[in-house]
């Protein structure tokens, strides 16, 4: 991509720096009723990344949007961390941005793109519908805390997990939820969720999860049971003493959160996708 890209006759994108990050946050902190924007936190970690845009509009002295895009397969795109400065929502810039965000994903042979917003976020939703991006799911945050720590005898072979069986995984038409993303549970992921050592298989092959590093469970399993013993371990695990889940709505999952204490936390995301073939 060139340095700076001129989207509209209003905007134009280059690659966000450090240096950004100041002005950026400063404004996106006004957008959720006085709550900090979690942007400043991860700004940093999405720099080296790539893809991460910030735009700039004559007569502005500080960037007015933020997205960042994202090759999630050799398939699927995503785009996310959207910002408008507020001065300038309702203006139409986040069509723009979805438009660019769209043909960037075609121009490299994306079957896909995709992208979460809270459930409350109406603009966000009426955006799909004009687009015509299908809502693919509904997902709450769950976290639990308090299950003792107890190591299980897990493997890490992804050629144990036969994925036609995957309950779970079949009542969300093979999506999975990884690092604020949805994409599609195949073997190839898989497998690269075992490079990344972040699959357990139980050695009696009756559950498996992905859980990454921070404690996110991104897909599990298994019977009552079953899931109990992964979760425990994953609670032995560095940075896993709290763990987060997205539980899909309608799912067999959401039938065993209370039987395994999971609390909601009161967020909840709509999910959406486009087929650009």
């Amino acid at each position: 991509m060139p340095t700076t890209t001129t989207i509209s006759n209003r905007i134009s994108l280059r690659p966000a720096t450090l240096a950004d990050r100041e002005p950026i946050v400063a404004w996106c902190n006004t957008l959720w009723n006085g709550h900090p924007d979690y942007i400043g936190d991860v700004w940093e970690y999405w720099l080296p990344q790539g893809h991460l845009y910030v735009g700039e509009m004559a007569g502005w002295p500080v960037p007015v949007v933020v997205l960042r895009l994202r090759v999630l397969s050799p398939t699927q795109a995503w785009f996310g961390g959207l910002r408008i400065h507020p001065e300038l929502q309702g203006q139409g810039l986040g069509r723009e941005l979805i438009d660019y965000s769209i043909a960037w994903a075609k121009s490299w042979g994306a079957a896909t793109i995709g992208y979460m917003t809270e459930r409350s976020n109406q603009r966000m939703h009426s955006m799909a519908e004009k687009l015509n991006f299908a809502n693919v799911g509904f997902i709450e945050w769950y976290e639990l805390n308090d299950l003792a720590p107890a190591q299980a005898e897990v493997l890490y072979d992804p050629s144990l997990v036969d994925l036609s069986q995957a309950s779970n995984l079949q009542g969300q038409a093979g999506r999975y939820v990884y690092q604020w993303t949805v994409r599609n549970l195949d073997q190839a992921e898989l497998e690269r969720c075992a490079e990344r050592q972040e699959l357990y298989v139980l050695a009696d092959r009756s559950g498996w999860m992905i859980c990454e590093h921070d404690g996110f469970i991104a897909q599990i399993e298994g019977d009552l049971a079953a899931q109990t013993r992964l979760l425990a371990h994953a609670r032995t695990l560095p940075e896993c003493e709290n763990l987060l889940t997205p539980v899909w709505q309608g799912s067999q999952q959401a039938q065993l959160m209370q039987q395994l204490n999971w609390r909601d936390t009161n967020e909840a995301y709509s999910l959406f996708e486009l087929s650009l073939t």
